[in-house]
């Protein structure tokens, strides 16, 4: 009886160790003051803005001991979970360790009750253990704190959960804008410190349309059966705000309305508090641009009418005088040559002082020493007045930093694609120098794969030596997958219609496959490619196309002169160097050519062969390639020189060797908005074609034709443009200038572009000229809008060109579809 005695006074002293019970804060319950028990709750839950919630604790099983009491360690030989009403037991077991059969200890279960606590469902949780008549497992007797195996049973108090979330009295502002702006959902464990940041954050969205005088109350409703809560947002809107009036006193420099004009808060439109910050910035940047290093802007005075409707801002301006640039020097360098410095100096002496220049020299100078591997150089700007010029001398004093060097590289953001694919594309290894103009090129070769939305690398110094740096490239996936369909008009193929489906990350590895389906009166087209960037670990793509066209070929004005089929397949191979920038590309194509329904009226002078034949193509291209983007350039050029041989030694019934080459090149002109920019490309592309062997001449679906999508797109091909039998040699120039329209992850979606197209065509080298006019031995041009849809797999093109050197009675414009990039 005494032993008995004894064994409930324990339990009721320690029925909560502190080391085996925990609050949702983190906090351990002293074993002397056990939580308090409660037979009732409140039916309402103060809100986030009212109090704090108290229900009551749950209390131990009787027949349940402390962990303290029961030697350990311990064998679990049942888990079970006490408490539990709107969380699932499952959701105990796969946040815990605890597994039966397994040997258990005082950490373990610490470690478990601090896992639950994580999940943010339960106020408190902590545990019991009951003895079962089960003896502990052989392997584990002369381990186990008891000889006998027990019951673990989790004892929690769970968070309300929330039922219903509802939002009263809104009426200028939808229900779907207010809940974007509330964190907590349907399902979620109550948390009033989170009400509460939903509560400001309605009232921020309310001021942020104008209705400065709103206010949002919270109401919190518990139902003690079922532990679940009702939240509804009562919102009293009030009179919405506007702009009356924008005062800026004391300017003379420029017009007032220059200066409101970069003001968001402007007149009539609704004022936003934390952008008043930012249009004092725009102002001073403005001043200090032109040269006013000495504008002083006071702090805006904001009023509201009584009604607060109507609302006046005042802001007042000293401008000082406006200064010029004098003489620039350098000081403290020895690893750069001045020259080298003065390059990148971004204005010149007696020039308007400008801010923006002023700080984009200090930026280019600390890339050049990036560049360098000298990460760790200052460049510290000293402006002074000189009294004999009065203009701003400019003195950069550098103080240059030792050789940084990369310790490690990391890829990380990555869910789909394989890290050890991505960090291939970085050529830097540990050890290497560190140069910003590599780190760059290796986030441009990332994004060359198509699939990512964004890479941005971070630099953090590396925590073993202060003269090394670790690289970590942040990656975002995109949707690697692309499904696209559609129609278009052409003014030579009619309506067509496009079903494409693409993949640009094929089982984590970067591989490339597509499938196209284009259709129309005029032209049928199936092809399916699948390349391999990579072949083991050298940069050499490998790539397969299989590829079936039909098309209703125009000739000499005449739209359906001949029926053209081409079937066959192209093998891809495609080593790369230097970070990609230089490339030989091989490929051989044997296809079966078709050609059938000749128009009797049309004479080919022997060029058109009717019947199929087989054509046996290898071509070869050397490349220099220093585009920021394949996909979208800005910066960069591309430089390529190639030719085909057909027949010959390849056999085949067609034989002729062409010489190619194709540059371009590209130049972001300015950023208009942030980072949209406006670029300029230029391209030019021509070729020769002569025969050998058996073949007499070439035939016509081998030469050279200019108009239509790829060349002169105020024209129509083989008609309008170059001598009507095809040329043996032409030469094409494009100009485009391209602004972005939609942009998303800093990539451009859709953009507009303005063109002009020059070339022309000839059967001879000898007729080859410089003049342009409308007869077929002279050079045509157009002008002409597009609109590009630029997506990796398949980017659209659709241009209505309007030529400039047509014959008497042809038509003056042409609209063009197109897919893929203009070559």
């Amino acid at each position: 009886m005494n032993k008995f005695l004894m064994s409930a006074l324990l339990a009721t002293l320690f029925s909560y160790p502190a080391s085996a019970q925990a609050d949702s804060s983190g906090t351990a319950i002293s074993p002397a003051q056990p939580p308090a028990v409660s037979t009732s709750a409140p039916a309402v839950l103060p809100s986030a803005s009212t109090g704090t919630v108290s229900s009551p604790a749950p209390e131990p099983s009787p027949a349940a001991l402390p962990p303290a009491l029961v030697p350990r360690p311990w064998v679990i030989g049942d888990i079970r979970a006490s408490g539990l009403k709107n969380v699932k037991f499952s959701t105990i077991r796969a946040q815990t360790k605890a597994r039966k059969g397994d040997l258990y200890d005082r950490p373990d279960l610490d470690k478990d009750i601090q896992a639950l606590l994580g999940l943010g469902e339960f106020d408190r949780v902590g545990a019991e253990i009951t003895l079962l008549d089960k003896p502990v497992p052989a392997n584990f007797r002369k381990v186990a704190g008891t000889d006998r195996e027990i019951l673990l049973t989790f004892v929690v108090k769970e968070k309300p959960v929330i039922h219903k979330i509802e939002i009263e009295g809104n009426k200028g502002l939808s229900k779907g804008t207010l809940m974007d702006e509330i964190t907590l959902k349907v399902a979620d464990p109550y948390d009033r410190f989170k009400l509460e940041e939903d509560r400001k954050k309605v009232i921020d969205k309310y001021r942020e349309k104008g209705y400065l005088d709103a206010s949002v109350q919270t109401e919190v409703k518990l139902d003690t059966e079922t532990q679940k809560v009702n939240v509804t947002f009562k919102i009293n809107e009030e009179q919405k705000s506007r702009i009356e009036l924008v005062e800026i006193s004391g300017v003379k420099a420029f017009k007032p309305r220059k200066l409101l004009g970069l003001m968001k808060n402007k007149y009539h439109k609704v004022f936003t508090e934390k952008e008043l910050a930012e249009d004092v910035k725009k102002i001073e940047a403005e001043y200090k641009n032109a040269g006013f290093l000495d504008v002083k802007i006071s702090t805006p005075v904001v009023s509201l009418s009584p009604d607060k409707t109507r609302i006046h801002i005042a802001l007042g301006v000293i401008e000082g005088r406006s200064y010029l640039f004098g003489d620039t020097s350098f000081s403290g360098y020895l690893v750069l040559k001045s020259s080298e410095l003065y390059h990148v100096v971004d204005y010149k002496t007696g020039q308007r002082f400008n801010q923006q220049k002023y700080e984009d020299t200090i930026r280019a100078v600390q890339e050049l020493y990036a560049d360098a591997g000298r990460l760790r150089t200052r460049v510290i700007p000293v402006k002074a007045l000189n009294p004999k010029t009065d203009r701003m001398d400019v003195r950069y004093d550098i103080i240059e930093g030792p050789v940084s060097y990369v310790d490690h590289i990391d890829v990380e953001g990555n869910k789909a694609a394989k890290t050890y694919v991505l960090r291939r594309e970085c050529s830097m290894k540990s050890g290497d120098r560190f140069s910003a103009a590599r780190v760059k090129r290796c986030r441009e070769r990332m994004m060359n794969l198509g699939f990512l939305d964004d890479v941005e690398p971070d630099l953090q110094p590396s925590p073993t030596d202060p003269d090394k740096v670790d690289m970590t490239f942040d990656v975002t996936e995109g949707k690697p997958g692309m499904l696209t369909a559609g129609a278009a008009y052409s003014s030579i193929d009619g309506i067509i219609g496009t079903l494409s489906l693409s993949h640009m990350d094929m089982f984590g590895l970067a591989q490339r496959i597509s499938v196209n389906w284009s259709f129309g009166a005029a032209i049928e087209s199936f092809t399916l490619s699948w390349t391999e960037p990579w072949i083991g670990d050298h940069p050499t793509s490998l790539g397969v196309d299989l590829f079936d066209s039909f098309m209703i070929t125009p000739f000499y004005g005449d739209l359906s002169a001949y029926w053209l089929r081409r079937v066959g397949s192209t093998v891809r191979l495609g080593p790369r160097f230097e970070d990609d920038r230089y490339q030989v590309n091989l490929s051989y194509t044997l296809q079966e050519i078709s050609i059938e329904n000749i128009d009797p009226t049309m004479n080919f002078n022997g060029l058109l062969t009717p019947g199929t034949s087989i054509q046996s193509v290898a071509s070869v291209e050397f490349a220099r390639d220093t585009r920021d983007s394949i996909i979208d350039p800005t910066a960069g050029t591309r430089n390529g020189i190639g030719a085909e041989l057909s027949g010959g030694p390849l056999f085949g019934s067609i034989s002729f060797i062409k010489p190619t080459y194709s540059n371009q090149a590209h130049f972001t002109l300015f950023e208009a908005v942030d980072d949209w920019p406006f670029v300029m490309s230029l391209y030019n592309r021509g070729g020769y074609v002569t025969p050998f062997g058996n073949s007499q001449s070439v035939d016509v679906q081998d030469r050279f034709f200019i108009g239509g999508q790829d060349t002169l797109r105020g024209y129509l091909p083989a008609a309008d443009a170059g001598v009507a039998d095809g040329g043996i040699a032409y030469d094409v120039a494009n100009l485009e200038f391209g602004f972005p329209v939609a942009r998303e992850h800093h990539k451009t979606i859709v953009k507009l572009v303005a063109f002009v197209d020059a070339g022309g065509a000839w059967d001879s080298i000898s007729q080859i000229n410089d003049r342009f006019g409308s007869a077929n031995q002279n050079l045509k041009s157009d002008v002409g809008l597009g609109i590009r849809f630029v997506t990796p797999a398949f980017p659209i093109r659709l241009d209505y060109g309007y030529g400039l050197n047509h014959q008497p009675g042809q038509k003056a414009y042409q609209i063009n579809f197109g897919m893929g990039p203009l070559f």
